[in-house]
């Protein structure tokens, strides 16, 4: 089913689209890599209610998490604190 959408949903859709993109990118950008790049991961998401979200095996999803993990540990990522 498709749907009618205004030129103003498009574009938060994309900045939708796009902040999730960069989002995963700068918490497993090996992963990300991995998977054929940032392109490659756009081709792969479906939007939810939530946004987009990619479609990934579990595999997928675990080689992500651990680098998240590896990376915050490390102070790779900032954790508010």
């Amino acid at each position: 089913m498709s749907e009618n959408l205004t030129v103003a949903e498009v574009v938060q859709r994309a900045a939708q689209i796009d902040a999730m993109l960069d989002a995963i990118n700068g918490t497993s950008p090996d992963a990300v890599q991995a998977m054929g790049g940032r392109d490659a991961l756009a081709r792969r998401s479906e939007m939810t209610c939530l946004g987009p979200v990619p479609r990934l095996g579990v595999d997928e999803w675990e080689r992500m998490s651990q680098e998240y993990e590896g990376r915050r540990e490390h102070g790779s990522i900032n954790r508010g604190e």
